[in-house]
Protein backbone atom coordinates (compact mmCIF):
# COMPACT_ATOMS: atom_id res chain seq x y z
CA UNK A 1 0.00 0.00 0.00
CA UNK A 2 1.52 3.36 -0.81
CA UNK A 3 1.81 5.74 2.11
CA UNK A 4 -0.17 8.78 1.99
CA UNK A 5 1.09 12.52 2.87
CA UNK A 6 -1.44 12.14 5.85
CA UNK A 7 -0.29 8.34 6.93
CA UNK A 8 3.48 10.20 7.20
CA UNK A 9 2.75 13.13 8.71
CA UNK A 10 0.70 11.21 11.76
CA UNK A 11 3.71 9.35 12.06
CA UNK A 12 6.16 12.60 11.87
CA UNK A 13 3.37 13.84 14.49
CA UNK A 14 3.79 10.50 16.59
CA UNK A 15 7.50 10.66 16.83
CA UNK A 16 7.76 14.72 17.59
CA UNK A 17 5.14 13.75 20.74
CA UNK A 18 7.11 10.68 21.52
CA UNK A 19 10.70 12.25 21.58
CA UNK A 20 12.62 9.06 20.50
CA UNK A 21 12.63 6.61 17.40
CA UNK A 22 9.45 5.44 16.27
CA UNK A 23 9.50 0.77 16.36
CA UNK A 24 8.94 0.04 12.96
CA UNK A 25 8.50 -3.82 12.71
CA UNK A 26 10.40 -5.48 10.35
CA UNK A 27 12.84 -2.42 8.37
CA UNK A 28 14.39 -4.40 5.82
CA UNK A 29 17.32 -2.71 4.02
CA UNK A 30 17.45 -3.99 0.28
CA UNK A 31 20.80 -5.83 -1.20
CA UNK A 32 23.19 -4.18 -3.37
CA UNK A 33 25.46 -6.71 -4.66
CA UNK A 34 23.78 -9.00 -7.49
CA UNK A 35 23.15 -12.73 -7.19
CA UNK A 36 25.14 -15.25 -9.44
CA UNK A 37 24.16 -18.26 -11.01
CA UNK A 38 26.35 -21.29 -10.89
CA UNK A 39 26.28 -22.84 -14.38
CA UNK A 40 25.62 -26.44 -15.33
CA UNK A 41 21.99 -26.91 -14.32
CA UNK A 42 19.38 -27.43 -13.84
CA UNK A 43 19.67 -28.38 -10.15
CA UNK A 44 15.84 -29.56 -8.94
CA UNK A 45 15.07 -30.93 -6.05
CA UNK A 46 17.87 -29.01 -4.06
CA UNK A 47 16.92 -29.35 -0.47
CA UNK A 48 20.49 -28.53 1.09
CA UNK A 49 23.66 -26.80 0.33
CA UNK A 50 27.11 -25.67 2.08
CA UNK A 51 29.42 -22.62 1.45
CA UNK A 52 32.69 -22.35 2.80
CA UNK A 53 35.25 -19.03 2.07
CA UNK A 54 38.79 -18.80 2.34
CA UNK A 55 41.86 -16.20 2.19
CA UNK A 56 43.94 -16.94 -1.55
CA UNK A 57 46.93 -15.54 -2.29
CA UNK A 58 47.14 -16.70 -5.67
CA UNK A 59 43.27 -15.54 -6.51
CA UNK A 60 42.59 -12.86 -8.29
CA UNK A 61 40.74 -10.97 -5.35
CA UNK A 62 42.67 -12.80 -2.62
CA UNK A 63 39.46 -14.75 -1.99
CA UNK A 64 37.44 -17.79 -2.81
CA UNK A 65 34.51 -19.41 -1.98
CA UNK A 66 32.94 -23.26 -1.86
CA UNK A 67 29.57 -24.19 -2.03
CA UNK A 68 28.12 -27.67 -2.16
CA UNK A 69 24.39 -28.95 -3.18
CA UNK A 70 22.01 -31.61 -3.27
CA UNK A 71 19.22 -32.59 -5.08
CA UNK A 72 18.91 -34.28 -8.71
CA UNK A 73 22.14 -33.01 -10.27
CA UNK A 74 24.58 -32.29 -6.89
CA UNK A 75 27.69 -31.30 -6.84
CA UNK A 76 30.12 -28.60 -5.97
CA UNK A 77 31.88 -24.94 -6.89
CA UNK A 78 34.85 -22.50 -6.54
CA UNK A 79 34.11 -19.22 -7.03
CA UNK A 80 36.96 -17.34 -7.35
CA UNK A 81 35.70 -13.59 -7.71
CA UNK A 82 37.39 -11.76 -10.30
CA UNK A 83 38.25 -14.92 -11.94
CA UNK A 84 35.47 -17.39 -12.60
CA UNK A 85 33.36 -20.22 -11.38
CA UNK A 86 34.38 -23.46 -11.75
CA UNK A 87 32.35 -26.80 -11.29
CA UNK A 88 32.68 -31.11 -10.52
CA UNK A 89 29.69 -33.09 -9.61
CA UNK A 90 29.17 -35.35 -6.37
CA UNK A 91 28.31 -39.01 -7.35
CA UNK A 92 24.72 -39.12 -8.07
CA UNK A 93 22.50 -39.97 -4.68
CA UNK A 94 24.06 -37.41 -2.25
CA UNK A 95 22.59 -35.39 -0.11
CA UNK A 96 22.62 -33.22 2.93
CA UNK A 97 26.42 -31.83 1.68
CA UNK A 98 28.27 -29.90 3.52
CA UNK A 99 31.86 -28.05 3.01
CA UNK A 100 35.60 -26.26 3.79
CA UNK A 101 38.02 -24.92 2.18
CA UNK A 102 41.37 -23.52 3.16
CA UNK A 103 44.92 -23.74 3.43
CA UNK A 104 45.30 -20.61 1.81
CA UNK A 105 42.43 -21.62 -1.02
CA UNK A 106 44.33 -24.91 -2.32
CA UNK A 107 42.67 -27.45 -0.57
CA UNK A 108 38.63 -28.53 1.40
CA UNK A 109 36.60 -31.90 2.31
CA UNK A 110 32.77 -31.81 1.06
CA UNK A 111 30.99 -34.74 3.06
CA UNK A 112 27.50 -36.20 2.38
CA UNK A 113 25.12 -39.34 2.58
CA UNK A 114 25.15 -41.50 0.15
CA UNK A 115 23.40 -45.18 0.19
CA UNK A 116 22.88 -45.28 4.23
CA UNK A 117 26.44 -43.70 5.25
CA UNK A 118 28.29 -40.99 5.57
CA UNK A 119 30.94 -40.25 2.85
CA UNK A 120 33.53 -37.46 1.78
CA UNK A 121 35.57 -36.41 -1.09
CA UNK A 122 38.86 -34.03 -0.93
CA UNK A 123 39.04 -31.67 -3.60
CA UNK A 124 41.99 -28.92 -4.70
CA UNK A 125 41.83 -26.03 -6.27
CA UNK A 126 44.56 -23.90 -8.08
CA UNK A 127 43.34 -20.77 -9.74
CA UNK A 128 41.15 -21.62 -12.38
CA UNK A 129 41.61 -25.45 -11.92
CA UNK A 130 39.12 -27.78 -9.35
CA UNK A 131 39.99 -31.42 -8.89
CA UNK A 132 38.02 -33.86 -7.29
CA UNK A 133 39.44 -36.42 -5.17
CA UNK A 134 37.62 -40.20 -5.20
CA UNK A 135 35.16 -40.28 -2.62
CA UNK A 136 35.64 -42.20 0.72
CA UNK A 137 33.35 -43.87 3.26
CA UNK A 138 33.39 -42.44 6.69
CA UNK A 139 30.61 -44.42 8.03
CA UNK A 140 28.26 -46.82 7.09
CA UNK A 141 24.65 -46.57 8.77
CA UNK A 142 24.93 -42.97 9.22
CA UNK A 143 22.93 -39.68 8.66
CA UNK A 144 23.00 -35.72 8.54
CA UNK A 145 26.46 -34.94 8.53
CA UNK A 146 28.12 -31.55 8.75
CA UNK A 147 32.08 -30.42 8.42
CA UNK A 148 33.90 -27.63 10.30
CA UNK A 149 37.49 -26.18 10.10
CA UNK A 150 39.12 -22.88 12.27
CA UNK A 151 38.24 -20.10 10.25
CA UNK A 152 38.72 -17.10 11.91
CA UNK A 153 40.99 -14.72 9.72
CA UNK A 154 42.37 -17.98 8.39
CA UNK A 155 41.05 -21.32 6.96
CA UNK A 156 43.05 -24.23 8.25
CA UNK A 157 43.30 -27.48 10.41
CA UNK A 158 42.25 -29.32 11.63
CA UNK A 159 38.62 -30.47 10.20
CA UNK A 160 35.81 -32.33 12.30
CA UNK A 161 33.28 -34.19 10.86
CA UNK A 162 30.17 -35.16 13.14
CA UNK A 163 26.63 -37.24 12.37
CA UNK A 164 24.02 -39.26 13.31
CA UNK A 165 24.67 -42.63 13.89
CA UNK A 166 21.74 -45.77 14.21
CA UNK A 167 21.62 -48.62 16.09
CA UNK A 168 19.33 -48.55 19.20
CA UNK A 169 18.32 -44.85 18.61
CA UNK A 170 20.04 -42.15 17.16
CA UNK A 171 23.39 -40.97 18.62
CA UNK A 172 26.05 -38.36 17.11
CA UNK A 173 29.73 -39.52 16.65
CA UNK A 174 32.47 -37.57 15.02
CA UNK A 175 35.81 -37.69 13.30
CA UNK A 176 38.74 -35.12 13.15
CA UNK A 177 41.18 -35.12 9.92
CA UNK A 178 42.76 -32.08 7.44
CA UNK A 179 41.84 -30.04 4.81
CA UNK A 180 43.61 -32.99 2.69
CA UNK A 181 41.62 -35.67 4.11
CA UNK A 182 43.02 -38.32 6.58
CA UNK A 183 39.64 -39.15 8.79
CA UNK A 184 40.36 -41.17 11.40
CA UNK A 185 38.25 -43.81 13.67
CA UNK A 186 34.87 -42.04 14.88
CA UNK A 187 34.55 -40.97 18.47
CA UNK A 188 31.28 -40.32 20.83
CA UNK A 189 29.96 -37.14 21.02
CA UNK A 190 29.55 -36.12 25.15
CA UNK A 191 25.81 -36.64 26.22
CA UNK A 192 25.85 -34.17 28.61
CA UNK A 193 23.92 -30.98 27.50
CA UNK A 194 25.80 -27.84 29.33
CA UNK A 195 22.63 -25.96 29.11
CA UNK A 196 20.33 -28.79 30.48
CA UNK A 197 23.30 -29.92 32.96
CA UNK A 198 21.95 -33.89 32.45
CA UNK A 199 22.20 -36.65 29.56
CA UNK A 200 20.39 -35.84 26.08
CA UNK A 201 19.04 -39.16 24.59
CA UNK A 202 18.33 -39.52 21.01
CA UNK A 203 20.35 -36.77 19.71
CA UNK A 204 19.93 -36.00 16.48
CA UNK A 205 20.52 -33.04 13.11
CA UNK A 206 23.98 -32.24 14.97
CA UNK A 207 26.35 -29.21 13.78
CA UNK A 208 29.78 -28.41 14.93
CA UNK A 209 32.17 -25.35 15.82
CA UNK A 210 35.94 -25.93 15.57
CA UNK A 211 37.98 -23.55 17.48
CA UNK A 212 41.36 -25.24 17.22
CA UNK A 213 42.70 -28.65 17.91
CA UNK A 214 40.61 -30.54 20.18
CA UNK A 215 38.64 -27.48 21.36
CA UNK A 216 35.07 -28.50 19.73
CA UNK A 217 31.46 -27.27 20.42
CA UNK A 218 28.47 -29.72 19.14
CA UNK A 219 25.06 -29.05 19.28
CA UNK A 220 22.35 -31.09 18.07
CA UNK A 221 18.25 -31.67 18.97
CA UNK A 222 17.76 -34.16 21.55
CA UNK A 223 15.58 -34.74 24.68
CA UNK A 224 16.57 -34.03 28.36
CA UNK A 225 16.53 -37.27 30.20
CA UNK A 226 15.24 -35.85 33.24
CA UNK A 227 12.35 -33.76 32.10
CA UNK A 228 11.60 -35.71 28.80
CA UNK A 229 11.59 -32.64 27.05
CA UNK A 230 13.03 -31.29 23.47
CA UNK A 231 15.69 -29.18 23.29
CA UNK A 232 18.78 -28.06 21.53
CA UNK A 233 21.44 -28.69 23.78
CA UNK A 234 25.07 -28.32 23.35
CA UNK A 235 28.00 -30.44 23.91
CA UNK A 236 31.60 -29.50 24.86
CA UNK A 237 35.19 -31.19 23.84
CA UNK A 238 37.90 -29.78 25.31
CA UNK A 239 36.44 -26.09 25.40
CA UNK A 240 35.14 -25.43 28.82
CA UNK A 241 32.10 -22.85 27.43
CA UNK A 242 28.84 -22.69 29.33
CA UNK A 243 25.38 -23.27 27.58
CA UNK A 244 22.04 -20.74 27.27
CA UNK A 245 20.84 -19.48 30.40
CA UNK A 246 16.96 -20.95 28.89
CA UNK A 247 14.49 -20.59 26.09
CA UNK A 248 16.28 -24.06 23.95
CA UNK A 249 13.09 -25.85 24.96
CA UNK A 250 11.35 -26.98 22.10
CA UNK A 251 7.24 -27.21 21.05
CA UNK A 252 6.21 -30.80 20.23
CA UNK A 253 7.01 -32.26 16.82
CA UNK A 254 9.72 -29.75 15.60
CA UNK A 255 12.73 -30.88 13.53
CA UNK A 256 14.80 -27.74 14.44
CA UNK A 257 17.63 -28.38 11.88
CA UNK A 258 20.11 -26.01 14.63
CA UNK A 259 23.70 -24.51 13.11
CA UNK A 260 26.58 -22.91 15.08
CA UNK A 261 29.27 -20.69 14.49
CA UNK A 262 31.54 -19.22 16.75
CA UNK A 263 34.74 -16.60 17.00
CA UNK A 264 37.09 -17.28 19.89
CA UNK A 265 36.29 -20.59 22.83
CA UNK A 266 36.47 -17.99 25.63
CA UNK A 267 34.67 -18.18 28.90
CA UNK A 268 32.66 -15.27 29.73
CA UNK A 269 32.46 -13.88 26.45
CA UNK A 270 28.56 -13.63 25.29
CA UNK A 271 29.27 -14.68 21.75
CA UNK A 272 31.88 -17.05 21.83
CA UNK A 273 29.86 -18.71 20.06
CA UNK A 274 25.84 -18.38 18.19
CA UNK A 275 23.41 -20.98 17.71
CA UNK A 276 20.06 -20.34 15.31
CA UNK A 277 17.28 -22.94 15.08
CA UNK A 278 13.64 -22.54 13.44
CA UNK A 279 11.18 -23.57 16.29
CA UNK A 280 7.62 -24.06 14.52
CA UNK A 281 7.72 -20.62 12.31
CA UNK A 282 9.99 -19.07 14.64
CA UNK A 283 13.98 -18.38 14.24
CA UNK A 284 15.19 -18.84 17.31
CA UNK A 285 19.20 -17.38 18.18
CA UNK A 286 21.30 -17.91 21.33
CA UNK A 287 24.64 -17.09 22.52
CA UNK A 288 26.94 -18.27 25.57
CA UNK A 289 24.85 -17.31 28.59
CA UNK A 290 22.08 -15.86 27.18
CA UNK A 291 18.55 -16.50 27.06
CA UNK A 292 17.60 -18.13 23.35
CA UNK A 293 15.29 -15.69 21.42
CA UNK A 294 13.25 -14.89 18.55
CA UNK A 295 14.93 -13.05 15.44
CA UNK A 296 11.83 -12.86 12.76
CA UNK A 297 9.69 -9.53 12.10
CA UNK A 298 6.53 -10.40 13.72
CA UNK A 299 3.78 -11.96 11.52
CA UNK A 300 5.77 -13.99 9.34
CA UNK A 301 6.76 -17.21 8.29
CA UNK A 302 10.20 -18.39 8.11
CA UNK A 303 12.03 -21.28 7.02
CA UNK A 304 15.39 -23.23 8.26
CA UNK A 305 18.15 -20.21 8.83
CA UNK A 306 21.96 -20.54 8.78
CA UNK A 307 24.84 -18.37 10.30
CA UNK A 308 28.00 -17.26 9.97
CA UNK A 309 30.62 -14.86 11.97
CA UNK A 310 32.98 -12.57 10.48
CA UNK A 311 35.42 -11.52 13.35
CA UNK A 312 33.12 -9.97 16.05
CA UNK A 313 30.36 -9.78 13.80
CA UNK A 314 27.82 -12.71 12.60
CA UNK A 315 24.33 -12.82 10.92
CA UNK A 316 21.64 -15.05 10.96
CA UNK A 317 20.02 -15.68 7.56
CA UNK A 318 16.83 -17.35 6.75
CA UNK A 319 14.39 -17.41 3.90
CA UNK A 320 11.01 -15.51 5.01
CA UNK A 321 7.95 -14.17 3.49
CA UNK A 322 8.72 -10.33 5.40
CA UNK A 323 9.91 -8.51 1.95
CA UNK A 324 6.50 -9.75 -0.38
CA UNK A 325 4.20 -11.97 1.22
CA UNK A 326 3.82 -14.73 -0.03
CA UNK A 327 6.77 -15.07 -1.69
CA UNK A 328 9.80 -16.33 0.41
CA UNK A 329 12.86 -14.20 -0.19
CA UNK A 330 15.98 -14.19 2.00
CA UNK A 331 16.70 -11.60 4.99
CA UNK A 332 18.95 -11.66 7.82
CA UNK A 333 19.79 -10.03 11.53
CA UNK A 334 22.87 -9.12 11.82
CA UNK A 335 25.10 -8.45 15.19
CA UNK A 336 28.08 -6.70 16.36
CA UNK A 337 29.45 -9.10 19.10
CA UNK A 338 26.16 -9.87 21.25
CA UNK A 339 24.26 -6.55 20.23
CA UNK A 340 21.32 -7.06 17.23
CA UNK A 341 20.43 -4.56 14.60
CA UNK A 342 17.62 -2.75 14.89
CA UNK A 343 16.76 -3.20 11.39
CA UNK A 344 16.69 -6.72 8.96
CA UNK A 345 18.87 -6.65 5.64
CA UNK A 346 17.43 -8.85 2.50
CA UNK A 347 20.05 -10.86 1.15
CA UNK A 348 19.14 -11.76 -2.12
CA UNK A 349 18.53 -8.89 -5.09
CA UNK A 350 16.03 -6.82 -6.40
CA UNK A 351 15.97 -8.95 -9.93
CA UNK A 352 14.40 -12.23 -7.42
CA UNK A 353 13.05 -10.08 -4.80
CA UNK A 354 9.48 -10.99 -4.33
CA UNK A 355 9.26 -13.60 -7.53
CA UNK A 356 10.83 -17.03 -6.64
CA UNK A 357 10.67 -18.76 -3.92
CA UNK A 358 14.17 -19.06 -2.17
CA UNK A 359 15.05 -22.17 0.31
CA UNK A 360 18.20 -24.37 1.66
CA UNK A 361 20.61 -20.75 2.00
CA UNK A 362 23.82 -20.96 3.31
CA UNK A 363 26.21 -18.52 4.34
CA UNK A 364 30.36 -18.69 5.39
CA UNK A 365 32.34 -15.71 6.77
CA UNK A 366 36.35 -14.77 7.60
CA UNK A 367 37.63 -11.63 9.69
CA UNK A 368 37.82 -9.58 6.56
CA UNK A 369 33.95 -9.44 6.36
CA UNK A 370 33.15 -10.76 3.43
CA UNK A 371 30.65 -13.60 3.08
CA UNK A 372 30.36 -16.67 1.19
CA UNK A 373 26.26 -17.45 0.19
CA UNK A 374 24.31 -19.81 -1.38
CA UNK A 375 20.85 -20.88 -1.76
CA UNK A 376 18.18 -22.71 -4.11
CA UNK A 377 15.36 -21.06 -6.32
CA UNK A 378 13.66 -23.17 -8.80
CA UNK A 379 16.18 -24.96 -10.62
CA UNK A 380 19.04 -22.72 -9.96
CA UNK A 381 21.80 -22.04 -7.86
CA UNK A 382 22.23 -18.95 -7.01
CA UNK A 383 25.47 -17.29 -5.14
CA UNK A 384 26.89 -14.21 -3.86
CA UNK A 385 29.84 -12.14 -2.04
CA UNK A 386 28.55 -9.81 0.49
CA UNK A 387 31.69 -7.28 1.29
CA UNK A 388 30.97 -4.81 4.11
CA UNK A 389 32.15 -1.37 2.33
CA UNK A 390 29.62 -2.28 -1.22
CA UNK A 391 26.84 -4.45 0.35
CA UNK A 392 24.35 -3.22 1.88
CA UNK A 393 23.73 -6.59 3.58
CA UNK A 394 26.92 -5.81 6.09
CA UNK A 395 26.82 -2.34 5.70
CA UNK A 396 24.91 0.97 8.12
CA UNK A 397 21.44 1.71 6.86
CA UNK A 398 22.59 5.26 6.93
CA UNK A 399 24.99 4.91 3.48
CA UNK A 400 21.85 3.69 2.01
CA UNK A 401 20.29 6.57 -0.36
CA UNK A 402 17.91 3.78 -1.59
CA UNK A 403 14.85 5.76 0.24
CA UNK A 404 12.84 8.56 -0.22
CA UNK A 405 12.88 11.60 2.65
CA UNK A 406 9.95 13.47 3.70
CA UNK A 407 10.49 16.69 6.40
CA UNK A 408 8.26 17.96 8.58
CA UNK A 409 8.02 21.05 11.08
CA UNK A 410 6.71 19.52 14.46
CA UNK A 411 3.29 20.56 13.90
CA UNK A 412 3.44 17.82 10.98
CA UNK A 413 3.74 20.41 8.17
CA UNK A 414 5.75 18.87 5.32
CA UNK A 415 8.63 20.70 4.61
CA UNK A 416 10.32 18.94 1.67
CA UNK A 417 11.53 15.60 0.27
CA UNK A 418 13.41 13.89 -1.63
CA UNK A 419 15.66 10.83 -2.52
CA UNK A 420 18.44 9.91 -0.45
CA UNK A 421 20.71 10.09 -2.69
CA UNK A 422 19.55 14.16 -2.55
CA UNK A 423 19.76 14.25 1.15
CA UNK A 424 22.64 16.67 1.17
CA UNK A 425 20.52 19.21 -1.06
CA UNK A 426 17.04 18.87 0.85
CA UNK A 427 18.80 19.28 4.30
CA UNK A 428 20.93 22.28 3.20
CA UNK A 429 17.59 24.17 1.81
CA UNK A 430 15.94 23.84 5.50
CA UNK A 431 16.16 26.76 7.33
CA UNK A 432 16.98 26.25 10.87
CA UNK A 433 14.88 24.58 13.73
CA UNK A 434 13.74 21.47 14.62
CA UNK A 435 12.58 18.82 11.92
CA UNK A 436 10.92 15.12 11.76
CA UNK A 437 12.23 12.91 8.95
CA UNK A 438 10.20 9.87 7.62
CA UNK A 439 12.40 7.66 5.39
CA UNK A 440 10.49 5.25 3.31
CA UNK A 441 12.08 2.13 1.36
CA UNK A 442 11.40 1.01 -1.89
CA UNK A 443 8.57 -1.12 -0.50
CA UNK A 444 6.41 1.28 0.62
CA UNK A 445 7.80 0.63 4.40
CA UNK A 446 8.74 3.53 6.83
CA UNK A 447 12.68 2.62 7.63
CA UNK A 448 13.54 5.61 9.96
CA UNK A 449 11.75 8.36 11.66
CA UNK A 450 14.66 10.78 12.92
CA UNK A 451 14.64 13.98 15.24
CA UNK A 452 16.86 16.54 13.33
CA UNK A 453 18.29 20.01 15.03
CA UNK A 454 19.64 22.57 12.60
Amino acid sequence: MKKSSSFLKCAALLFACAGTNLPVAAQIYPAKTIDLVIPGGPYSDVQNTGAAITECSGCAQGVAHAYTWDGNNPGIAVYEPGAGVYVQSLPSGAWDPDIVFGLDGTSGVVVYELNGGVEYNTFTYTPGVLIMGSSKVLHTNAHHPNIDNPTDCGSRDPAVIVFETMGGGPDLKYTVGTLTGGFGTSSAVSKTGLTQSGAILDRFRPDVQVYDFKKYLFVAQGIDSLTGNDCIDLFDEGTSLQGFQSGNILLSGVVAHPRIDGVVDQVGLTYAYSVTYKDHNSIRHGMQDTIVTALQPISTLSDKPAIAYNGDYHDVVWPSDAVASPNMDLIGKGFFADLPDSFYKELNDVTTSGSVNKRAVSIAGRCEYNYASCWAADENIYYKEAIAIDSNYKKDPESDDEYQMFVYNPTGQLINQGRGAEKEDVFNDLPKGIYIVVKINRFNKIIEVQKLLK
